[in-house]
């Protein structure tokens, strides 16, 4: 007992010779520190301190104090003034960078960045570590000023972000991003008086666009919802990001995006629409005839909202591939209805007709009962001319185009018996 005793009592006298060594040197520390501030302030209002001068020793004071804070040696009723220089050795440089990036003269960005950041943490720790005194000589203007300085250091981290992003340092940008982004959090000494002079969506839009360009796709993804809340960038925003898996290389997320976007609000991504149908087609051109991914989608769009143009005009394109000519007569009816100087609209209705007069009469020869085969021919001279008006309102839409449709029209009114009316189309031909 007297041995574990004696270990004991020689422990604590090491623990107490260390700590003693650990505040004599953060006392030395903290003190050449203030030293080199007094100094180069006297220099600065003097306006004899160079720019090379100023950065130089207010790094180097700022080392000192950093170290004798993680050395923990500071005495807690301390921290506050060891803060208060610290803080102080931030402000010069940061002014200094702050004038060049004015001026659109060149600086060190990065020590813009670890400048900025030590100069918010002084100012939170002075605040924190200060006992507030009122009255004539207490420091609670004092206080209230460094509050107020570090309440609107939110608007440099988005400057810093920008400065990264301009020199390719996208994690750099983006952490800068998410520090304004969280600042009321990070910093909740000024939570009531940070305001930023943009507000977080448009951040996170600027942020989604910096990790776009460093290929940072997880990160780009974890920002993209609240991006897309920024109106203005709402469009390009969601551009990029259907982009984005393309460039991963993974077009069934790509799809899987678009669907998802379209399906939630057809309406205003109507662009996008035209895009998955036309991915769609060509898939199921590729997979062959049992392939049917496009209609599904165009179906359950149509559902939701049925006057987007491009999704009826995508479902009368495919009933019409598939030969199914009176379903695509209404689809595309349906999209004269939508558009009314829609030309391929009213062509493709001409077609419909057109079509099954072609398919009708090719059986015509085939039939051997006179009466039927009498029957087949008139109703194939009746489909031709129902196309008639159809070609007619697509000349009206593209009057000085006749080889859109002069071709059909004169072969419609020739088997209708409008022999005047064929060589007028001839004519144009």
């Amino acid at each position: 007992m007297a041995l574990f005793l004696s270990v004991g009592s020689i422990m604590g006298q090491v623990d107490k010779a260390a700590l003693k060594a650990l505040q004599k040197e953060a006392k030395a520390q903290v003190a050449e520190a203030q030293k080199i501030n007094d100094a180069i302030t006297a220099k600065i209002n003097e306006k004899t301190a160079t720019e090379q001068e100023i950065m130089t020793e207010c790094k180097k004071a700022q080392a000192l104090i950093r170290k004798a804070l993680k050395g923990g040696g500071i005495d807690a009723g301390k921290l506050g003034e060891a803060y208060k220089i610290y803080a102080e050795t931030t402000f010069q440089p940061h002014n200094l960078m702050l004038h060049h990036a004015v001026n659109k003269e060149p600086f060190d960005t990065a020590f813009f960045y670890s400048n900025l950041k030590n100069m918010t943490d002084a100012l939170q720790g002075e605040v924190k570590n200060t006992k507030i005194t009122k009255g004539e000589a207490g420091n609670e203007n004092q206080i209230k000023n460094r509050k107020d300085l570090l309440a609107q250091c939110g608007d440099y981290y988005i400057y810093a972000a920008q400065f990264n992003s301009d020199m390719g340092k996208y994690d750099k940008a983006l952490e800068s991003f998410d520090i304004a982004m969280n600042y009321a959090q990070k910093y909740p000494e000024v939570a009531d008086k940070a305001q930023l002079r943009i507000p977080n969506e448009q951040i996170a839009y600027y942020a989604f666009h910096a990790a776009h360009e460093g290929k940072l796709y997880d990160k780009m993804d974890a920002l993209y919802d609240q991006a897309v809340q920024f109106a203005e960038g709402a469009l390009g925003t969601k551009q990029v990001r259907a982009s984005s898996f393309l460039e991963r290389g993974d077009s069934t997320a790509w799809a899987n995006y678009l669907r998802d976007l379209t399906l939630s609000e057809p309406k205003a991504n109507e662009d996008f629409v035209q895009m998955l149908i036309s991915y769609y087609l060509k898939k199921d051109k590729d997979l062959g005839p049992d392939s049917n991914l496009m209609m599904p989608y165009v179906e359950e769009l149509l559902a939701k909202e049925p006057n987007i143009l491009i999704a009826q005009y995508g479902k009368a394109y495919k009933l019409f591939d598939s030969e199914k000519y009176d379903e695509a007569f209404d689809a595309y009816l349906k999209c004269t209805e939508i558009k009314d100087d829609y030309y391929d609209a009213w062509y493709q209705c001409g077609l419909c007709k057109y079509r099954k007069a072609l398919a009708l009469n090719a059986t015509v020869s085939s039939i051997k009962n006179q009466t039927e085969a009498k029957k087949a021919l008139e109703k194939t001279k009746a489909l031709f001319g129902e196309a008639i008006p159809y070609f007619e309102k697509a000349r009206e839409c593209a009057p000085d185009e006749p080889m859109k449709w002069a071709f059909e029209l004169r072969q419609c009114y020739s088997v209708t018996g409008q022999a005047a009316k064929a060589a007028e189309m001839d004519k144009l031909l």
